[in-house]
């Protein structure tokens, strides 16, 4: 049996995706104390995507995913989604920041990369185990152009390493919400009755 769907685990995933949200909320302590109420649910973009990704391999874990309601479908898109565009956000900005700088990664940012990047590749690999629906995956494209405009239009973006990396940042940040829309229509190109 493949080791990415044996119980063992499936549960370790789920283990490190809730310690990933539960850090990933400490890390944005300090902004989110700043932030007014109303904007809180665009602000923790990594920790929040990590504990949706973490509810939906939940569900891959109860072979649950073709019983999921509409609610439910959304969490996995979003979650799967979400994961791979801002596990790939932040190894891209912390890229950018020590090539500019010269500056040698510290432990902590080691940390970051290789956090970061497993969320991504377990998006990958688990993306194929979506709910074949299409306004689930179509809602979770939509929330990220929503959250992208809330990030780079009203400033909700997670703190920079570097004040003028907002540009850099920013234009990322909507490169790979295309990228979870072109995943989204690949994973769904089959479908013949999308809802």
């Amino acid at each position: 049996m493949n080791v990415f769907y044996q119980r063992w685990f499936l549960w370790s995933l789920v283990l490190v995706n809730a310690l990933g949200t539960v850090w990933g909320i400490l890390w944005y302590w300090e902004q989110l104390t700043e932030t007014p109420w109303y904007f809180l649910p665009v602000v923790p973009d990594s920790p929040l995507h990590a504990a949706l990704f973490g509810f939906f391999i939940y569900w891959v874990l109860r072979d649950a995913t073709a019983a999921l309601t509409p609610l439910q479908r959304f969490i996995a898109w979003a979650g799967v989604l979400g994961v791979v565009k801002y596990g790939l956000w932040t190894t891209v900005i912390l890229s950018q920041y020590f090539w500019t700088q010269g500056v040698t990664p510290s432990a902590q940012d080691w940390m970051l990369y290789v956090s970061h990047g497993g969320m991504a590749v377990q998006g990958l690999v688990y993306a194929s185990r979506l709910p074949k629906a299409c306004a689930p995956a179509a809602g979770a494209v939509l929330w990220f152009i929503v959250n992208d405009v809330f990030d780079y239009l009203l400033f909700t973006h997670p703190r920079l390493p570097l004040p003028d990396q907002a540009a850099v940042a920013g234009w990322t940040n909507a490169a790979l919400t295309v990228l979870a829309g072109m995943i989204a229509a690949r994973l769904l190109r089959s479908v013949k009755d999308c809802r």
